[in-house]
């Protein structure tokens, strides 16, 4: 953690659940910091605590006279606006010290800065993250960092189901290691008998957290129900225009700012009911807290907490995020049923249990026993091509209980489809090269029969596709082209880019002469017929096309020339594109020209070509500039910039981001 010393929900759930554990393990807490002697809530005693850095002027230890005090981190991530660090370089050192040197185990991350730090760890320990906000909020210099230590991690757990479902479309790479994790939060002490006529309300005074909508809801419930009263405890920024909202009113009598209370839950055992109205709550410990002290809750609607703890109509009300109309209906609804009120009240405190230490205990148990099953299966595997084409699969040795392992195929952000290959029990897997994989890339994870699922990775040396030249093409069958090919992504993943084409021109050669360029191509899956031809179709406007007659010569060869001029002529604008297809007859459908028998991914980053520059002549009868100079035509244009007239157009031959041909006419 960055530091104990904060009366905040993460500081309060951290250290519950450490209490939680401790009760079969040994557990230390890490702090980053230290400001204050005590915490603001109760520690299990079994729970040790470790400070990186000192920060008390009358602590024998304190760290005030170091110089790397002052200065900023170098790994760890801060916002770009931070006058002076709240963690220093001097903990930032001290914690990849101990994250390169610790004996444990397990090590949890409990801040989003911290799990950026954590991913230079060593792998020989669980490495976890338990995200307690919603990370789709957080800055970019933050978020992405720390999107990228989730590929590493072990396991990365999330408040609810639906923060585990946004984390997975944000980073699909992690999508096999999130776990759901509500936050500990213990039994009360002290039950509420329900007699108080008392509203609790408890939080930061923060405007995410809505406590103005609360007064403007309790001005209609005081007109009803004026022997009740509200209390809201905490402290924050918005502390005097809450207090200038309530004179306003005239609830100064009804609405009492309570301030902050440390622990806050004796507080709750004064009151019958508590409200929740915040704009935005990814878990809500306040809420449980309530419930365990037997106070039925009325809440907002907000994502993704309250509806994951309260069951409506239960042991609460939910009402919509920002309706105080509904808020108030709510509040008067239980006020003025005591016996709903009380048997929602025994309900709270039923279901408040799954949220306690024992419960907490085994459900993070089970997130790192699936973190352990998932670690022991391997995760490098090696890719090498047969003459055919097939490709062969090896992950080395399985875990001795393993069994039903498989490689499974998804395309990358994709779950839905999913294609699975049998690992044998010498760890080899094999995706043929005919019908195996449909059109795509696909990444490559291992996965056992429990379920448990681990990427796949490759080094360098890991992908071996020596036997691509030798691999007959056209193929014989319905399909011309059918051609895998594994490598390695950016990230390290286990890729295969899978080609499946019932007719398919490859492009061979482009070659820049004088005045036009030649095309060699092969055309696999057809006849070349009566008025075939190839067609340069502009991208923006796909019924400008210009076409040229083909040649065709022995083994599949197709040829084309493409004269310079003529396609200068149709170029208008700052820049066209004109993509390459070949119509094999008249009415027969478009083929793009493409570069795919290769183990080159991406053909626009290798195969370069001339770029041939064509002289045109300005049209002096329809060009105002030509007709009255550039300035007079500005003028008559009502001030509107005049461009200069093209007179001079460069063809610049590529392969497209999908490995088409294509050629991009750029004025000049």
């Amino acid at each position: 953690m960055s530091n104990l010393c904060h009366m905040g929900g993460v500081v309060s759930a951290t250290q519950n659940l450490a209490g939680a554990l401790a009760e079969k393990h040994d557990v230390e807490i890490v702090c980053l910091r230290k400001s204050r002697d005590e915490s603001y809530f109760p520690l299990d005693p079994r729970v040790s605590v470790r400070v990186l850095t000192d920060l008390r002027p009358h602590s024998p230890v304190s760290d005030l006279d170091n110089p790397l005090i002052d200065q900023f981190p170098k790994v760890y991530v801060y916002p770009p606006t931070e006058k002076k660090p709240w963690i220093s370089r001097l903990a930032e050192l001290r914690l990849l010290e101990f994250l390169a040197t610790t004996d444990s185990d397990v090590v949890v991350s409990s801040n989003p800065r911290i799990s950026i730090m954590l991913a230079y760890g060593r792998s020989d320990y669980l490495r976890v993250i338990q995200e307690h906000s919603m990370p789709a909020i957080y800055a970019e210099w933050e978020k992405k960092p720390l999107f990228k230590a989730y590929l590493s991690m072990d396991a990365v757990c999330a408040l609810t189901p639906e923060e585990v479902e946004s984390l997975a479309k944000q980073v699909p790479g992690a999508r096999n290691r999130l776990a759901v994790m509500p936050n500990c939060v213990p039994a009360a002490p002290v039950v509420s008998d329900g007699a108080g006529k008392v509203v609790i309300a408890a939080g930061l005074l923060k405007e995410n957290k809505n406590f103005a909508a609360l007064i403007e809801a309790f001005a209609t419930v005081v007109r009803k129900r004026p022997d009740w009263k509200l209390r809201i405890y905490g402290e924050g920024s918005e502390k005097a225009n809450l207090r200038k909202r309530i004179e306003e009113l005239g609830l100064y009598n009804d609405v009492l700012l309570m301030g902050p209370a440390a622990p806050v839950t004796p507080e709750f055992s004064k009151g019958s009911l508590f409200v929740l109205p915040s704009k935005r709550e990814a878990f809500g410990n306040v809420i449980v807290e309530a419930m365990a002290a037997g106070l039925p809750v009325v809440s907002t609607d907000a994502k993704y907490g309250p509806r994951n703890i309260l069951t409506h109509g239960e042991d609460g009300l939910i009402v919509p995020v920002g309706d105080t109309d509904a808020m108030a209906e709510a509040i008067l609804e239980l006020i003025e049923d005591d016996d709903r009120r009380k048997r929602m009240s025994a309900a709270a405190v039923r279901n408040a249990v799954r949220f306690h230490e024992q419960a907490s205990r085994e459900r993070f148990e089970a997130i790192l026993h699936d973190a352990l099953a998932r670690k022991a299966l391997p995760a490098e595997a090696t890719a090498v091509m047969d003459s055919r084409g097939s490709v062969r699969i090896d992950v080395g040795e399985l875990p001795a209980q393993a069994g039903g392992i498989t490689v499974v195929c998804r395309r990358p952000g994709r779950t839905e489809v999913e294609e699975c290959f049998p690992v044998s029990a010498e760890g080899t897997a094999v995706v043929a090269w005919n019908g195996a994989l449909p059109e795509g890339t696909w990444e490559l994870s291992l996965r056992s029969a429990d379920g448990h699922e681990v990427p796949l990775h490759v080094d360098g040396y890991g992908c071996d596709v020596r036997e691509l030249p030798h691999v007959p093409l056209p193929r014989e069958g319905e399909r011309a082209m059918e051609l895998l090919l594994p490598h390695r992504h950016v990230d390290g993943r286990l890729r295969i880019r899978s080609v499946v084409r019932e007719s398919h021109v490859e492009v061979g050669e482009l070659k820049a002469g004088d005045e036009r360029f030649e095309v060699r191509t092969r055309y696999w899956g057809g006849e070349i017929g009566p008025g075939a031809r190839l067609e340069l179709v502009q991208r923006k406007d796909k019924t400008n096309v210009l076409s040229v007659p083909v040649q065709t010569g022995a083994d599949f060869l197709v040829t084309a020339s493409v004269d310079f001029r003529t396609l200068v002529a149709k170029h208008e604008g700052k820049e066209e594109i004109w993509d390459a297809w070949l119509r094999p007859g008249a009415d027969a459908a478009r083929v793009p020209l493409s570069k795919l028998a290769t183990d080159v991914l991406q053909p626009i980053n290798v195969f370069t070509f001339p770029r041939p520059r064509v002289r045109i002549a300005p049209d002096s009868k329809n060009s105002l500039p030509a007709r009255v100079g550039r300035r007079a035509a500005r003028i008559r244009k009502g001030g509107t910039d005049v461009p200069k007239p093209v007179t001079m157009v460069e063809i610049r031959p590529y392969f497209t981001s999908d490995a088409q041909l294509a050629f991009k006419t750029v004025g000049q």
